[in-house]
């Protein structure tokens, strides 16, 4: 009867341990593609960005709580520590940074133009050609060229209605991101076939971090670097088709 109590007491404390381990919340950008973002469910958060910000929770020994925010409302939420972290950004494009602080990388985000096989060297050696580009973005490398009409800018909703069109010979050539073409490559192996990427920009991807948050700069780092040495964020991206780097 003793050791069915002390048993009992245990199953009540360890329950009592789960329910009080502290929360990880964790905005998540509205709109991303997939697999960055897939839309199920209310209250069902899956995809990339998940699946890791997850796994960086995991190895702070938290919880985690996703909250899907719009754009125009995640700095604010992140600026009154409404949620703690927010891991889909780069200080190349992050605003409010002097306001927040940053993680050391969690992967290299690559852009790419693919187009028909020979690709040129060189993204001015595609003079008055069309490109497929996603609505309201910003392209720091081909902007210019747009403005001055040097090249054609063809506006698309979505990542994978670009890669369709050109999949289905609509158009020739598209600005993406690998990540996006790679997944778009599982279930279309054909988008790469007599075509070529030519590379654009690196965009190397940190967490926003809440100074009114309950996770520290620091332990996020230690947290990044747990998942990348022992394989789990490696594992995560090649669920999706793609490497991280």
């Amino acid at each position: 009867m003793q050791i069915f109590i002390i048993a009992l007491s245990f199953l009540f404390t360890t329950s009592a341990l789960a329910e009080t381990k502290p929360e990880a919340r964790i905005g998540i950008p509205a709109g991303l593609a997939p697999p960055l973002l897939f839309e199920g469910k209310p209250n069902e958060v899956k995809g990339l960005v998940a699946d890791y910000a997850g796994a960086l929770a995991e190895a702070l020994g938290r919880k985690s709580s996703f909250s899907i925010i719009t754009r125009y409302r995640l700095d604010s939420y992140l600026l009154k520590g409404q949620v703690d972290m927010m891991c889909y950004t780069s200080k190349v494009w992050a605003s409010s940074q002097d306001q927040l602080d940053f993680s050391k990388t969690l992967f290299i985000k690559k852009e790419v133009v693919i187009g028909p096989a020979p690709m040129p060297k060189k993204i001015t050696d595609l003079k008055n050609k069309t490109i497929g580009t996603m609505l309201q973005y910003v392209y720091p490398k081909l902007d210019p060229l747009f403005e001055s009409k040097q090249l054609i800018r063809e506006d698309s909703l979505s990542e994978e209605a670009n890669l369709k069109k050109l999949l289905n010979g609509r158009i020739h050539y598209v600005v993406t991101d690998e990540i996006f073409l790679d997944y778009f490559k599982l279930e279309n192996p054909k988008i790469d076939k007599n075509r070529e990427r030519l590379f654009m920009q690196e965009y190397p991807i940190v967490c926003s971090i809440s100074r009114k948050g309950r996770i520290k700069e620091k332990e996020l780092n230690e947290a990044i670097d747990k998942i990348k040495a022992d394989g789990t964020l490696e594992k995560i991206f090649n669920k999706y088709g793609t490497t991280s780097k």
